[in-house]
């Protein structure tokens, strides 16, 4: 996929249900439920994907990384219809534990990427565009700490990859790896044209680092459980 701008969406209109699925992901198991949504967005972009542990955040992040079935879903790349091994092919997961490429170094992986897609980018180009820090460019990919989603997002930037996705996270994660140049790095990949998708509890700190959130968790009936109560305990009043 050589083109700069596109667009992802799903089209939920045939789906009566919800996604409650779980995926197995190598050592990293979860459960996640997501209420069908039609969703669209566009390159260029940041986007939080917000809900509550459990709730879709992270079942959406992974679904549009190609990792999870789209069920009755519809998933277009510019109204082209899609299937998850067709996402997987420009997805990376910006988390490195549990991923194959975590075994690799960071010079050996990115050297290697440079090569197979004959970038006229060099080491040094990424090293600096992703403020890599040189003495650790020997150090597995997982065994970074701080450096560790530079360090992936800089491999993903390397291979072309155009979706960048990852798990949940709490907003102390992202304050913490934003206070490491985390943001430097992601406004490299959108820059180039990608899509990245950061998936998170709360927008309590995402908001100030994102271009949109989109927020996941299920509305719920408040109004008809006051109904409820008002008929059984004769109070509504307990719920407000």
């Amino acid at each position: 996929m050589n083109q700069k701008d596109f667009r992802l969406r799903i089209d939920s209109t045939n789906c009566t249900s919800m996604i409650a699925g779980t995926a197995f992901l190598g050592k990293d198991k979860f459960e996640d439920t997501w209420w069908y949504r039609s969703l669209e967005f566009e390159s260029g972009k940041i986007y939080a994907l917000i809900s509550e542990y459990g709730q879709g955040c992270r079942y959406l992040s992974y679904l549009l990384g190609g990792r999870v079935d789209f069920e009755d879903l519809k998933v277009y790349l510019n109204e082209n219809e899609v299937l998850p091994k067709d996402l997987s092919l420009i997805s990376w997961n910006l988390e490195a534990s549990g991923e194959k490429y975590g075994r690799s170094t960071a010079r050996k992986a990115i050297e290697q990427a440079l090569s197979q897609n004959n970038s006229k980018e060099s080491l040094e180009d990424i090293q600096q565009k992703f403020l890599l820090t040189k003495e650790r460019l020997d150090v597995k990919l997982s065994w970074l700490s701080g450096e560790r989603w530079r360090a992936s997002a800089a491999l993903g930037y390397a291979k072309g990859k155009k979706i960048f996705f990852s798990p949940y996270e709490t907003s102390a994660f992202y304050n913490r790896m934003c206070g490491s140049c985390l943001i430097k790095a992601l406004r490299e990949l959108t820059t180039s044209g990608a899509i990245v998708f950061l998936a998170a509890g709360s927008d309590y700190f995402v908001k100030h680092i994102v271009d949109e959130c989109v927020y996941l968790d299920k509305e719920f009936d408040i109004d008809g459980l006051k109904k409820v109560y008002q008929e059984l305990f004769h109070n509504a009043d307990w719920i407000h």
